[in-house]
């Protein structure tokens, strides 16, 4: 941890929300409302901590909803999407453990989403949605995922 005249530095910040992520976020590809062939990269952090969430959106922009769940039990939901998304998991991704291999596949597909024809796109998402099975996995021990 970088620290400087005794204070936490940004990459300490980042640090730490990379390590929330890793146990409470999720990062996938979604598919558009508009087109189904349409994907994009979706990253959100579920908890019923609402400062920690409001420190990610300081940081990284995003939305915060707020859910009644059950009594008297409220759960918050930070989402990014799309490029804002990508850079996200970008700055983040070199302090990965268990989403490592998701974050880095996603940031791939968000560069090349322009260029994959349409079977493409769902084969990637395909991909990513198996990742969850994998917890931790690394998609290069598991190449029969790229096949599917």
């Amino acid at each position: 941890m970088k620290v400087k005249n005794g204070r936490e530095t940004i990459t300490a910040k980042i640090a730490y929300i990379a390590g929330f992520f890793d146990g409470e976020g999720c990062v996938r590809l979604k598919q558009s409302n508009q087109n189904e062939s349409s994907y994009y990269v979706i990253a959100h952090i579920t908890n019923t901590n609402q400062m920690i969430l409001e420190q990610v959106q300081d940081l990284f922009g995003g939305t915060i909803r707020m859910q009644e769940k059950g009594v008297n039990k409220t759960i918050f939901n930070w989402q990014i999407t799309s490029s804002e998304a990508a850079d996200f998991l970008t700055t983040i991704s070199p302090f990965l453990q268990e989403k490592k291999t998701q974050a880095l596949l996603a940031i791939k597909f968000h560069s090349q989403k322009g260029t994959l024809k349409p079977d493409e796109r769902v084969s990637w998402a395909r991909v990513m949605s198996e990742m969850k099975k994998f917890p931790g996995g690394n998609i290069y021990e598991n190449p029969e995922l790229l096949t599917k």
